[in-house]
């Protein structure tokens, strides 16, 4: 009896463990793909704004928004090239591609911003896929897509425009949800700090 709990918890853990691989994509709308970099100036008062564009049958929307932007405000913690402090810092959730750009830097010109960073969430979940052939198959994997958008408040000028998408996971993978915060955190932070750290 010992021996079935011993081989059931050795495969469970494969089953869980499996081959994980990380993957990272970035789609460049604008020269640049980091936030800060050694040349970069200072941005001043930086105010960083997250929405969703959810798919219609996202599971948990509130939930996933909520992980999001407690990552978000991790990975902007001591932003190195501008200030988060009033009256920037990361917003909460709102709509804010809905108001044209123009209006968007107005608001944000009278507020005393000098910029703003427009991070829309597209997906932030696992992803589980099984293939019927012989052997039966299946992986999983945590995924973080989002689109980053970066403006000069006082210009206009697009300082940054690009999508980000990391994933995690491969062939017998099982991963919860709550994992896929990790993708975002590092994803970001890669962005935000990897062309400081080279």
């Amino acid at each position: 009896m010992r021996g079935i709990y011993l081989i059931s918890a050795i495969i469970l853990a494969i089953l869980i463990a499996g081959c994980a691989t990380t993957s990272t994509k970035i789609y460049p709308m604008s020269e640049k793909t980091a936030i800060c970099s050694r040349n970069s100036k200072n941005f001043g008062y930086t105010a960083v704004l997250p929405e969703a564009a959810w798919r219609e049958d996202q599971k948990e929307p509130a939930k996933r928004e909520l992980m999001a932007l407690e990552e978000i405000k991790k990975a902007f913690d001591n932003f190195p090239c501008g200030n988060l402090s009033a009256p920037g810092g990361v917003r909460g959730f709102a709509k804010w591609s809905r108001k044209s750009e123009s209006e968007l830097l107005k608001d944000f010109s009278n507020e005393g911003v000098d910029t703003i960073i427009l991070l829309r969430m597209e997906e932030l979940t696992p992803r589980l896929y099984f293939t019927f052939s012989l052997p039966v198959l299946w992986g999983g994997s945590n995924e973080a897509d989002f689109r980053i958008r970066m403006l000069s408040v006082k210009t206009g000028e697009v300082l940054v425009d690009m999508r980000v998408i990391r994933s995690t996971g491969g062939p017998f993978n099982i991963r919860p949800a709550e994992w896929a915060r990790d993708e975002l955190q590092a994803a970001l932070h890669n962005i935000i700090w990897e062309e400081l750290s080279k």
